[in-house]
């Protein structure tokens, strides 16, 4: 015989009952779902089939432009992707020549994974404001026109920083208890230095084939003054305006995976014309090649732990840089940066072929999850 205790009523029960099926739901939107989504993010088999009907829709649907002026009154383009109830956001410090538009996919499957992200595109570059413009006279010569607006230039190296400062403090700051960095390339070197700077803005960091030294031949990583010889807004030596990306070549690209190459290098710069960039000038060599080396330098600075993915086919940033970087942080604090060797992968890591490309992002999911608890 089962006896009833007197103070519990079929109310009560029925209170409790739904009390724990909130609680499950909770659960399940909090930690089982983007678990879920980190583990089912999007595959090159399906990209062709779902990028226009489910990426680009879910961009138009939840992404925000946020614009601001940046360092001496230059535009910034910015995008914000809310997310519900989500009180986590990642900041993406994109690479060279590249555009929030080719973060499309990263962004989507981050979002997916119960984060709140924000990207903006570096002064120079993308959709941002050019730093370099044509004269009253040469504004009507096309070819002078597309050569500077084809220039990769910066005046100080440190600008992208502090507008990078800008952004996270207008946008990313006052809607997130916790925050963390994604971070690419030359978007690795500005997230090194933004790292060192303000210490206490990341929880923790993830970069992806970060230029801590660049591949400048043949000027040596400590020559860096050679790169002054060259006229500062002048392309550097061999670089020259962009140009309509070849065949695809596994052998020869940044990634070898031919469908993130035709849809997010070559059909998203055709869709968007004004986010084109070309080589670099002599001075933003300048400025990188000093950058880098200040970024390795001043690594024990840093307080987050980092997570660094090192691409074992770079043509672009040598090795050698990030081992000292990493080197550096962990002779400071120990255990505060983990380097991750990526066999076989180039340096494009966010748009590699899916073994590359979403071991990096389960990984970066995963250790932003346990460094945020």
């Amino acid at each position: 015989m089962i006896t009833k205790h007197p103070d519990i009523s079929i109310y009560s029960i029925t209170y409790f009952a739904k009390l724990a099926a909130f609680g499950f739901a909770m659960f399940t939107v909090l930690c089982i779902a983007p678990i879920a989504a980190a583990q089912s993010l999007t595959k090159e088999a399906d990209l062709t089939g779902i990028y226009e009907r489910q990426i680009v829709s879910f961009w138009h649907r939840h992404g925000e432009r946020h614009d601001f002026l940046g360092v001496d009154g230059v535009r910034i383009a910015a995008m914000v992707f809310p997310h519900p109830g989500s009180i986590e956001g990642i900041v993406i410090s994109s690479g060279y020549g590249e555009s929030l538009i080719k973060y499309r996919e990263v962004i989507y499957d981050l979002w997916r994974a119960g984060y709140q992200v924000y990207i903006l595109d570096h002064r120079g570059q993308g959709l941002s404001e050019r730093l370099v413009r044509p004269n009253e006279k040469d504004q009507a010569d096309p070819k002078v026109v597309k050569r500077l607006h084809d220039l990769g230039y910066v005046e100080r190296f440190e600008d992208f920083v502090t507008d990078l400062k800008t952004f996270v403090e207008r946008n990313a700051r006052p809607n997130n208890k916790r925050l963390f960095l994604l971070a690419h390339s030359m978007g690795g070197a500005i997230g090194s230095l933004y790292l060192e700077t303000y210490a206490d803005d990341f929880y923790a960091a993830a970069l992806s084939s970060p230029m801590h030294q660049p591949d400048l031949s043949p000027v040596p990583p400590r020559a860096c003054w050679l790169l002054r010889l060259g006229p500062p807004k002048g392309y550097a030596w061999g670089q020259r305006p962009y140009v309509e990306s070849r065949e695809f070549n596994a052998d020869r690209d940044m990634t070898s995976s031919h469908v993130r190459y035709q849809i997010l290098k070559r059909h998203e710069l055709q869709r968007h014309p004004q986010a084109q960039l070309g080589g670099p000038s002599f001075n933003w060599a300048y400025e990188s090649c000093r950058a880098s080396n200040l970024s390795v330098k001043n690594a024990r600075r840093i307080k987050a732990r980092v997570l660094l993915f090192q691409a074992s086919n770079d043509r672009v940033v040598k090795a050698v840089g990030q081992q000292k970087f990493c080197d550096a942080m962990n002779s400071s604090h120990a255990g505060s940066c983990r380097l991750e060797l990526m066999e076989g992968a180039r340096h494009e890591l966010l748009i590699e072929k899916d073994k590359y490309r979403n071991r990096v992002l389960k990984e970066t999911i995963r250790f932003f999850k346990i460094e945020g608890r």
